[in-house]
């Protein structure tokens, strides 16, 4: 026979605790439920996630990148001012990027040798109509961008994919050298086929402004392709390769030479004088004013808008001439180029100033 006893306090307060419907125990049910909800991670089978938090920050910085060196390259060659910016870099199945692509627009589809498959350079036809409006000498004013593309301007278009090559070369040279190659143009997002609709692709937009313009660009990437590339893709390996791409002799020397050719505008300032406009309007051959400038005191040597240099005149053969006597370092704000001259020796006692110089 079982020894019968009467229960401790311990054990009483314990089978009052299990008892259901108890507040406490009804707190403790809501928190361990509220615990597993946050616990429990949502996960979609047909969009797995493929990138790690790591790779993902170094694909931000990979496209940021490219970003910057494709405006540039199209400033350069469209000789005006491209602003290039990323907006969004996403995960996503290859049938939502069609989608969201607007029709028409022009697709570029690129292979990445020695990588397998291609990939897709989208960009409207607000981007297109400038380009090739610049590209044949306009300025982008009186463009119609409603009217589709005609063969000659997709043919100009073709060859103006080599500066998406170079940009795509550059931009994946830190992480593994590959080649693009242009394989074929399109109009219609939704007749360009590069993978299946339910794969996985790597999608990034782009805010492209031409001049006064402003206009989108997209990337589509399948992660087929670049699965390769995922274990290069972290952030440490990535800054350390970028680091080491340093600008080599050779490469110094030719942009030292190609700056060296770039021509400049180079003035010398005799001086100035402040003359009513009536005087200005009356002026003729013959007449002479006097300069505000003295006789032995450094002259402005301007180059663009800037005072870079002073110099005193001369004349060289049978030309004049200046000779530089001071070079003028960037100036802080708010403080004017005449603070930065050489103030002029003051004549002593019993010499007479000297003259100031006239122009006629």
């Amino acid at each position: 026979m079982a020894e019968q006893r009467a229960l401790s306090q311990w054990e009483i307060d314990a089978l009052l605790n299990d008892l259901p419907g108890d507040a406490s125990e009804e707190d403790t049910g809501t928190r361990h439920d509220r615990s597993a909800l946050t616990a429990i991670k949502s996960y979609d089978f047909r969009r797995p996630d493929k990138f790690s938090k790591e790779q993902w920050a170094t694909l931000q910085s990979i496209h940021e990148h490219f970003a910057r060196m494709l405006g540039a390259s199209f400033s350069s060659r469209l000789r005006t001012m491209v602003s290039v910016r990323l907006s969004s870099l996403e995960q996503g199945l290859y049938e939502e990027w069609q989608v969201q692509v607007p029709n028409p627009t022009v697709c570029y589809v690129m292979g990445m040798r020695p990588l397998i498959g291609n990939m897709v350079v989208e960009f409207n036809t607000e981007i297109a109509a400038e380009v090739v409006d610049r590209l044949l000498g306009g300025n982008g004013a009186l463009v119609d961008r409603t009217r589709e593309l005609g063969e000659m301007e997709v043919g100009l278009l073709r060859s103006f994919s080599r500066i998406f090559s170079l940009a795509l070369q550059e931009m994946w040279s830190t992480v593994r050298p590959v080649e693009p190659t242009l394989q074929d143009v399109g109009l219609d997002a939704s007749l360009i086929q590069v993978a299946a609709p339910t794969d996985v692709v790597l999608t990034a937009a782009f805010e492209m402004i031409i001049g006064n313009h402003r206009g989108q660009m997209s990337f589509c990437i399948p992660y087929q392709v670049i699965e390769p590339l995922t274990p290069s893709l972290s952030a440490q390996l990535w800054m350390t390769n970028n680091t080491r791409h340093a600008i080599s002799d050779e490469e110094r020397h030719a942009m030292e030479t190609l700056i060296g050719r770039s021509r400049v505008d180079l003035s010398v300032v005799l001086g100035g004088v402040d003359l009513p406009a009536r005087t200005v309007a009356g002026l003729q051959e013959g007449d002479t004013f006097v300069l505000d400038a003295r006789l032995g005191r450094p002259l402005h040597v301007v180059i663009g808008e800037r005072t870079r240099f002073l110099a005193l005149p001369g004349v060289v053969g049978s030309h004049m001439g200046v000779q530089i006597a001071d070079v003028i370092e960037e100036r802080p704000a708010g403080l004017p180029v005449a603070d930065l001259v050489p103030a002029e020796p003051q004549p002593e006692a019993g010499q007479p100033e000297q003259p100031e110089q006239q122009a006629s």
